[in-house]
């Protein structure tokens, strides 16, 4: 059998593969390192139905779960372990397990977890860190929790929204393809009587299936090379598309602007609240906005607080916040309140990204509707007109 092994060494995570027969003589190897930190079995083959969970709730779970222990007075290693003799999912228990033996071996937990960064995320990283740098890991797993219920609720909200467009689309899909494979062959017969007599909207109809039985494998192909060539492009210029996604495209922008503004200032809220100084806040959050454009805004501005700009000054430079946030901040240099003044600015933000995604949705689905209405008449014309026009044919 084959293990895998993660270990520290000169302050760095470090892995290795050695073969064994078991875990007890594998601890017999030349090349059985020190300071491990986990071991796990590679197996040739297995099939993991945890790609189909659900990541976040299995995360938030487990973090709310570990906050109830924590509130009810017990320590941080008596709730992981306590938490290790439940039944937890796979990724789960190597985490916790992880998190444990870090602990007892006093290492790193951001390095120890570095193997699971994707899994966690940045928000789970961020507040363990915070918490035990700070020595208020209750806290932090409290705030944890927060962050995680939002963003959850978030993702929900927008599935809700993006469920009935997906559905008329897809059913859009289905009923064109329908009538390519099963109605139109039985017409084919009325269209040859027509000749050059057949209707337009009948003659791109009847263009567009022989381009799609004679071309399909190119236009399949085209479609790959094409998606491909996004995807390396999005990589390449990938500050470029956030800047455009975020502040150019009509209603998207809007709901992506007051999403990341929200999850911005939720964290940074939180960190505030836990008596960090308010650049801290800004550097341990700006990681948690996927955008690379918000990240660039976000280390001018704290490069402009550095050289002596105040908070709302360092804001408004950026030119992608609002005058209301502006405003707010100025209250809060103003008055030193920042606490209640980021509570202020993130149930704002809240509030718009709520109403942003209504209004997306009431944009989206007439144009969707109006569309499909349009496809449906072309099709019900392309394939009547010529039945109508028969009669001619026959006189």
């Amino acid at each position: 059998m084959r293990y895998k092994i993660y270990y520290q060494k000169n302050n760095k995570l470090h892995k290795v593969i050695l073969e064994s027969n078991s875990k007890t003589e594998l601890q017999n190897h030349l090349e059985y390192p020190s300071n491990i930190i986990s071991i796990k079995e590679i197996k040739k083959f297995e099939f993991n139905l945890s790609v189909f969970r659900n990541r976040k709730k299995d995360l938030f779970e487990l973090f709310s779960q570990l906050d109830m222990m924590l509130g009810a007075h017990l320590s941080f290693h008596e709730s992981i372990d306590l938490l290790l003799l439940s039944k937890q999912e796979k990724t789960i228990y190597e985490v916790l397990h992880i998190i444990k033996e870090s602990l007892s071996h006093s290492t790193p937990l951001e390095k120890s977890l570095a193997p699971y960064k994707k899994y966690l995320g940045e928000n789970t990283l961020l507040f363990l860190q915070l918490g035990f740098e700070n020595g208020n890991i209750k806290d932090a797993i409290h705030s944890l929790v927060e962050i995680l219920e939002e963003d959850i609720q978030s993702s929900e909200k927008l599935k809700e929204v993006m469920r009935y467009p997906s559905i008329l689309i897809v059913s859009l899909f289905t009923s064109v393809s329908m009538i390519f494979v099963y109605v139109l062959p039985n017409f084919d017969f009325i269209f040859s009587l027509l000749k050059d007599d057949i209707p337009t909207a009948t003659k791109v109809l009847l263009t567009l299936r022989d381009s799609i039985d004679q071309y399909s494998v190119l236009m399949i192909l085209l479609f790959v090379a094409v998606s491909l060539m996004m995807i390396f492009l999005i990589k390449k210029y990938r500050l470029w598309f956030d800047k455009v996604f975020l502040l150019k495209v009509p209603i998207v922008s809007k709901v992506i602007q007051e999403y990341h503004f929200y999850r911005l200032f939720l964290s940074i809220n939180i960190i505030v609240k836990s008596k960090y100084q308010f650049q801290i806040a800004i550097l341990n959050s700006k990681n948690i906005v996927n955008n690379l454009y918000v990240q660039k805004c976000m280390n001018h501005i704290l490069t402009n607080i550095k050289n002596g700009s105040t908070i709302a000054d360092a804001f408004e430079k950026s030119k992608i916040f609002d005058d209301l946030t502006i405003k707010l901040l100025h209250t809060a240099d103003y008055t030193n309140q920042y606490e209640t003044i980021l509570l202020d600015i993130t149930a704002q933000y809240k509030k718009r990204f709520h109403k942003s995604l209504k209004n997306f949705s009431s944009t989206i689905e007439p144009v969707l509707i109006f569309l499909i209405a349009l496809i449906v008449l072309w099709l019900i014309l392309a394939i009547m007109l010529p039945i109508w026009n028969l009669g001619t044919v026959i006189n």
